[in-house]
């Protein structure tokens, strides 16, 4: 199992890093960006090609490779569970809030209400917060490699897609960027805790 687990982890990783690097391009030279995807379809098989291999680097990893890591107590484990699910449950929210084009860095109308009234990026922040539960639920020393890279990739979703925000929306972006935290801001915390 230990030669697939590698093999798994090296596939993950390098699509990690190749998403990193684009992203980290798109934020830095607007004008040659990978993302968002807007209607090039060179953008759309760079991203989900990529993509669909980090996504999947996730059960196969847990699959080939658990408990090997420092979270070994049982409550680790549904502590770690239970975090995975809220971010999940945060990051689907998000998304269906939003809808499957616009997530998948398409133009659309910009959304100021519901979730994103208090996070510009809610499902990096759902997507982010269900890889740290994954990590500790699992206990792979692989899955926390590919996951502390994919929370690089969601940290810098929004840095390479604000130029193009800026570009779409205008004014109306660089208010809503004004009062909506980029991540997680005090408003979001207390809302999340005064229910």
């Amino acid at each position: 199992m230990s030669a697939s687990s590698d093999r798994a982890l090296l596939t993950t990783v390098v699509a990690d890093v190749t998403l990193i690097l684009g992203y980290a391009i798109s934020a830095v030279h607007p004008d040659r960006r990978v993302w968002p995807i807007g209607d090039s379809s060179w953008r759309w098989w760079f991203n989900w090609s990529a993509l669909s291999v980090v996504f999947a680097g996730f059960p196969v990893l847990v699959a080939l490779d658990r408990d090997s890591f420092i979270f070994t107590k049982r409550w680790s484990k549904l502590a770690g569970s239970g975090i995975a699910a809220l971010g999940m449950g945060f990051a689907l929210s998000a998304l269906f809030e939003l809808g499957w084009m616009e997530s998948s860095g398409r133009e659309g109308e910009l959304r100021t209400d519901g979730i994103y009234q208090y996070t510009r990026n809610p499902q990096s922040v759902g997507f982010i917060t269900f890889i740290v539960g994954a990590i500790i639920a699992v206990n792979s020393r692989k899955l926390a490699v590919h996951g502390v890279l994919t929370i690089l990739v969601y940290a810098l979703f929004p840095f390479a897609e604000e130029p193009w925000l800026r570009e779409q929306y205008g004014q109306e972006y660089d208010e809503y960027r004004k009062r909506t935290p980029r991540f997680i801001g005090w408003n979001l915390v207390k809302k999340l805790f005064t229910r």
